[in-house]
């Protein structure tokens, strides 16, 4: 995990994949961050708990805290062993958030996921109510309803991105940036939906900013509050390919999965996002992922 200072705040951030990078470079370039890595064993209890212990010490000056978790490796295969696991280290971080709050101001940002929630639901409103349809998004919904019974923090945010895709490291790219890079270095994108299937498509770099202004700006009334970020229009594989294509320039090769497992639609309405969110139109994302990848091949 890692720390990071700014003005007023001490942000503890879970997490440093897709979504956790984009929030730490929008952390770091929009409030000018300063952050050092503390270790977070996940797999030997004992070792997390010392971990803790030395974490709230390094935070024994701080007048106020953020937890931002954006950790986790469940997808849409997850089992419900998958994410029984996953949902018990979040309560672990809860818990510890709450351990915090001593005479200061404590807020918990989450990740959850507006796939896993309204799977095969299409022009989801903001009265939409999630119908999880596998264990992730099961999980992602129990995930939610233990931040809701933490009474022992100031905010609860929870975030809902839809198919997000962007740059990182990670090996889980999604199908925007799998297409482009892919394209790039000659290699074939395995594709499990079909060329029909709808789905909407955000930049992760743009829920990094959003989260960022939450974590580390202005404070807001104490409370829970639930965000779905998304474009408010979604998009076909077909459409994505076609996008793709005519922003690299190289032949496509593809391969779609007999067995489709990632076929339903899945839509948003505009009305149903925040009114402070801003969301980068799919082809100026693709053009931007496009740029970054051919900078990384160089």
């Amino acid at each position: 995990m890692r720390i990071l200072q700014v003005e007023g705040a001490s942000v503890l951030l879970f997490g440093l994949g897709l979504i956790g990078s984009a929030v730490d470079r929008a952390l770091r370039l929009r409030f000018r961050a300063q952050g050092c890595d503390r270790p977070y064993d996940w797999h030997d209890a004992d070792l997390r708990r010392a971990q803790a212990a030395a974490i709230r010490l390094a935070l024994r000056d701080a007048d106020r805290v953020a937890v931002v978790w954006t950790s986790g490796q469940s997808g849409f295969g997850s089992t419900e062993a998958d994410m029984g696991r996953e949902t018990a280290l979040l309560a672990e971080v809860i818990g510890m958030a709450e351990t915090l709050r001593q005479g200061r101001q404590v807020d918990f940002h989450m990740i959850s996921s507006a796939g896993g929630l309204f799977e095969s639901q299409t022009h989801c409103s903001a009265e939409s109510r999630p119908r999880p349809l596998r264990p992730y998004g099961l999980g992602k919904l129990r995930q939610e309803q233990a931040l809701a019974r933490a009474d022992g923090l100031d905010r609860r945010y929870v975030y809902r991105p839809s198919s997000v895709y962007g740059a990182t490291r990670s090996k889980r790219v999604g199908l925007v940036t799998a297409l482009v890079t892919n394209a790039l270095t000659g290699r074939t994108t395995r594709i499990f939906g079909n060329l029909n299937t709808l789905r909407d498509y955000v930049l992760s770099d743009d829920i990094g900013h959003y989260i960022a202004g939450k974590a580390a700006g202005p404070d807001e009334p104490p409370g829970e509050r639930t965000f779905l970020l998304a474009r408010g229009r979604s998009a076909s594989v077909f459409e994505v390919i076609e996008r793709v294509r005519e922003r690299v320039e190289r032949p496509l090769l593809l391969q779609f999965d007999p067995h489709p497992s990632n076929v339903r639609d899945m839509s948003f309405l505009p009305s149903a996002l925040p009114r402070d969110w801003h969301a980068t139109p799919l082809v100026a994302g693709i053009s931007r992922i496009a740029t970054m990848a051919r900078s990384g091949i160089a």
